[in-house]
Formats: structure tokens, sequence, C-alpha cells
């Protein structure tokens, strides 16, 4: 089944080869950054673009010629983030302020990071003004229901497909702060959103490129993690958080010398996890 994409909100590439369980997920590399958005921030394109997982679907783009399904999101990250609950909602954002019950008060809203983010760190917020309640609801209309549509849609056709479905969920990081800080960090809700087998294998196949890794600190997984992940019903969902410092130039938010050897080892990973699946 081809998901239906009137919107620009997101890409789906289908495999290129023989088909396998696995569905990539990459919702946070999105480069879009509407007109207006702009024109209201008090940042610049340069800090907003921070927050973005930055080149993420570029190093994945593969994914297709190994049997993966990709799914990468258009719209930056700024402007709406499908990791959260579509009520994660902070209502002192919005004017009027949305009913209670389409406001869920979580730690990350409460940090600054709800579906529609009022900073992109502690401290540098993203707006000087109040946003319309129709702004929140256009947003969520437009970016978070397609992309959470297609997702559900995807892991669903591949479970009755296969038996069972693997979602990897990846993300990129900063450097963590730690002796051992780790280049990869995978989350699986501390064992309850994928087997052991599968998070085990995903580990293994990650060590193999020299990667230091860490499991569940300080990502254990994100909305999309938690809520797709349902191995007693055969979809299992990993979260992977790959270091910036692998791949990206911090100061110029271009492209760094690791990247295609990011790139490369991320091919050789997901060919042997598909390859691993058939």
């Amino acid at each position: 089944m081809k998901i239906p994409s009137p919107l620009t909100s997101f890409k789906v590439d289908y495999p290129r080869n023989t088909a396998t369980p696995v569905v990539v997920s990459s919702p946070h590399s999105g480069r879009y950054y509407p007109s207006d958005f702009l024109s209201s921030a008090s940042l610049s394109l340069f800090e907003l673009q921070r927050i973005e997982d930055r080149f993420m679907d570029q190093l994945l783009e593969d994914a297709p010629d190994f049997g993966a399904t990709l799914l990468s999101a258009n719209f930056s990250r700024a402007w709406c983030d499908v990791n959260r609950d579509w009520r994660e909602v902070d209502p002192e954002m919005f004017a009027p302020t949305p009913p209670a019950d389409e406001v869920l008060l979580s730690a990350k809203v409460q940090a600054g990071f709800g579906v529609i983010p009022r900073c992109i760190s502690q401290g540098r917020q993203i707006y000087g003004h109040s946003l319309q309640l129709s702004e929140l609801r256009k947003r969520i209309a437009t970016a978070w229901l397609p992309y959470h549509e297609a997702l559900g849609a995807l892991l669903e056709e591949t479970r009755l497909r296969f038996g069972y479905a693997i979602l990897l969920d990846m993300h990129s990081m900063p450097k963590l702060p730690y002796a051992r800080s780790g280049d990869i960090v995978l989350g699986d809700v501390h064992g309850k959103s994928s087997s052991k087998e599968i998070i085990d294998k995903i580990d293994t196949e990650i060590k193999y490129s020299n990667y230091s890794v860490r499991r569940n600190f300080p990502y254990s997984g994100g909305y999309i993690t938690q809520h797709y992940g349902r191995p007693e019903e055969k979809i299992h969902a990993v979260q992977i958080e790959i270091c910036r410092s692998l791949y990206l130039n911090n100061a110029t938010l271009e492209p760094g010398s690791g990247f295609m050897e990011t790139k490369k080892n991320m091919r050789r990973f997901l060919a042997a996890i598909s390859g691993w699946t058939l």
C-alpha cells in the first residue's frame, strides 16, 4: 500500500529491493520553515536549525536499498515536534488557551519542549508573543496528524505482511557530558517497547562499527517509541540517538569530516538488521 501524501509534511521512501519488516522513522530531520514562522520568531534561522536532527535523513537515505521503509518529516521540529503527544501543549503560549482536555502538562512541556516548542534550549525562547489557538490546530492538522497516520499505517501494514514490525526511530544528540558518554544511545523504554532479542541485535551490530553504546540513559525513548512499541502486538520500537559530533560541524551546521564514514556505518548497520530479519 502506498501512503497518499497530499501535504508536504513528510516523505516516504519505499523498499527498492526485497521488502523487510523494518520501518525507519526520522521525525526531527525536517528543514522546512514556513515564512510566517520565520518572520514572527525571535531567533534567527541559524539558531532555529540547531534544534534539528540535522541531516539524519541523509545518513539514512540508503535504507530502502536494504528493504526498509523510510519515513522522514519535511517540516522543522521547531515548528512542530511529532515526537510528542499532540496534547503536550503549553497553554500559556496560546490565546485563547486550549481546552483542558486538549492539554497534557508533561515534564517536556514544562521545560519548553512540547508539541509546539517554546524554546530551542533552556532559556532560548522562540517567540516573544502569544500564538493564536488556530495556529496550534493548524500545525497539528497539517504536520502532526499526517505524520502519525502514515507511520501507524506503515507499521500495521508491515505487521500484517510479516507477522511483526521493527521500528527504528532515529535521532541525533549533543555530546553527552559524562566520562563514558557514548557515541550512540539505544532506548527501549527500559524493556517495554521491544523484545530483548531485537535490541540486543541492534546493540551488537552498532558496536561492530566500533561505536560505544549506552542504553536508556539519558534517552529511554520519546513519544514515538513509547506509543508504537508494543511487543505483545508484534511491533517493536527502538529509539536510536547518534552523537552529532560523529558527523556534523557544530559551528557551521554543515556535514563534518566524519559524515561519509558515519553514513557508511549506517548503511552497514541497516543492511545487517534488514538481512537478519530475513
